[in-house]
């Protein structure tokens, strides 16, 4: 059976407040029960010992237990908790008694009794025993008859403090129960927010007004970590209908050229002639570099898996991407330069890393007017390359810097549309940067340029 969260930590909390009222005051008086006992054998041991050698001192002076006037008269001198004091002689025989309590009429037996009846004393009591020492020999003993702890003053007061702990136990439980529902909500409340926000989420709705928080940490995490994921999946549909969008016009525009070639050709409109042909050609060949856009795709999630590492000239990786790229540059009006260290060797996958070169080119060939330059650089360390890419074209707002290696996105649309591609290359380079277990970082700024810099680490990867 299921439980929510919120009674769950009521439960929780009350368990361990129950458990700790029972515990904490059960030692607490069980303690003071041990040091109370403690403390009044103690406190017996000296009267017994003091007592004791009182009598043993009144035997000295005379030699005797039966000369008149050396025993003290009353027993204003017994102190708490011994309640009588019987001494005998070596033969046994009662000398004298002195008791606290009040006593019957009768007969007492014994020599020398200075009461008129037989001692009533409360059940349980102890009686312990002293022999008496004097001048070297036993010349008697001293019986203490001995009140119970639970007969005692001590014995009350402890009684009485544990009635006034167990009323405030149970005041406290009143207070600890409240204390834990109010916690309970203050914990729950956020969670199950957040548990709305991310069911939300998932039918669709990213983003609500107004925003939870809460003052604990773990819990302030938790809700920005679902608001984030929520803006995160509002940014990728946003994404996904721009390239669905996007696919549609591509596709659109070719396939309706084609059709109506196709159509004049039909009906006797035009002839086919091999300009005409070529032409439609021409838009076939546009359908076919859209599905291979596409394609690539696929490569951002295998990447990681599909790399194929080896000692590589990075220098000559880099070099040959730059080449391959002049023709392309000089028929645009734009300069290419290059700062390229030599003999850089590096483990990694040499064709990989020369897709991420020339989309890195393409991309700044793109957006760079003619009259403007690019440059490329490699440059060598002792634990990393670095390969960076700067122009002198458009730049990027931003706005758009966050997004830009994101699939499917691109800055400006209409642009876009007009210099090719669906956005995707950028994101194509950062998976394979990554897959090295490097970095891929740009910096720009509208109408000066861009650069990015790609940080590979020289690590052993076989």
């Amino acid at each position: 059976m299921k439980h929510s969260l919120r009674s769950q930590l009521i439960f929780q909390y009350m368990v361990i407040v129950i458990v700790c009222m029972l515990v904490i005051p059960t030692a607490i008086s069980e303690l003071l029960e041990w040091q109370f006992k403690n403390f009044l054998n103690d406190r017996l041991d000296e009267y017994e010992t003091e007592f004791t050698d009182y009598f043993a001192s009144l035997y000295e002076e005379t030699g005797t237990w039966r000369a008149r006037g050396i025993f003290p008269r009353g027993s204003d001198f017994i102190r708490w908790p011994i309640a009588m004091i019987q001494i005998k002689d070596a033969e046994g025989n009662l000398v004298r008694s002195y008791s606290r309590f009040m006593v019957k009429s009768g007969p007492m037996h014994g020599r020398g009794h200075h009461q008129r009846g037989p001692v009533v004393l409360p059940e349980g009591l102890q009686v312990r025993s002293r022999d008496i020492i004097a001048r070297g020999e036993r010349v008697g003993q001293v019986f203490f008859t001995v009140l119970p702890f639970d007969k005692s003053p001590e014995s009350n007061f402890l009684n009485n403090f544990n009635k006034i702990m167990y009323y405030a136990v149970a005041v406290m439980l009143i207070i600890a129960a409240m204390i834990a529902i109010f916690m309970a909500y203050r914990i729950s409340t956020p969670v199950l927010n957040a548990a709305r926000r991310a069911q939300q989420i998932s039918m669709g709705k990213y983003t609500v007004e107004g925003q939870n928080a809460s003052d604990i940490t773990e819990l302030q995490t938790l809700i920005e970590s679902v608001d984030r994921l929520g803006r995160g999946l509002e940014e990728q549909e946003e994404l996904r209908k721009r390239l669905m969008s996007d696919i549609a016009h591509e596709l659109r525009n070719p396939v309706a050229v084609i059709k109506s070639h196709l159509e004049a050709m039909e009906d006797g409109v035009w002839e086919p002639t091999p300009e005409r042909i070529r032409l439609t050609v021409s838009e076939v060949d546009r359908l076919s570099q859209l599905i291979r856009e596409v394609e690539k795709l696929t490569s951002i999630e295998g990447a990681a898996h599909s790399l194929s590492v080896e000692e590589t000239d990075a220098s000559s990786v880099v070099e040959k991407a730059s080449l391959v790229f002049d023709p392309l540059y000089k028929n645009k009006g734009v300069e290419l330069k290059r700062d390229i260290e030599p003999g850089v060797m590096m483990q990694l996958d040499g064709a990989k890393m020369r897709q991420v070169v020339e989309n890195l080119l393409s991309n700044a060939l793109r957006y760079t007017d003619a009259g403007g330059s690019v440059t490329v650089a490699l440059t060598g360390g002792e634990k990393e390359m670095t390969v960076s890419v700067a122009d002198t074209g458009i730049g990027i707002a931003a706005k758009d810097l966050p997004y830009i290696f994101e699939r499917f996105y691109r800055t400006d649309v209409s642009r876009a549309r007009t210099s090719g591609g669906i956005g995707i290359g950028l994101a194509i380079v950062k998976a394979i940067v990554e897959a090295h277990g490097g970095t891929i970082e740009v910096e720009s700024e509208p109408g000066k340029g861009t650069r990015f810099t790609v940080k590979i680490p020289k690590r052993n990867y076989l």
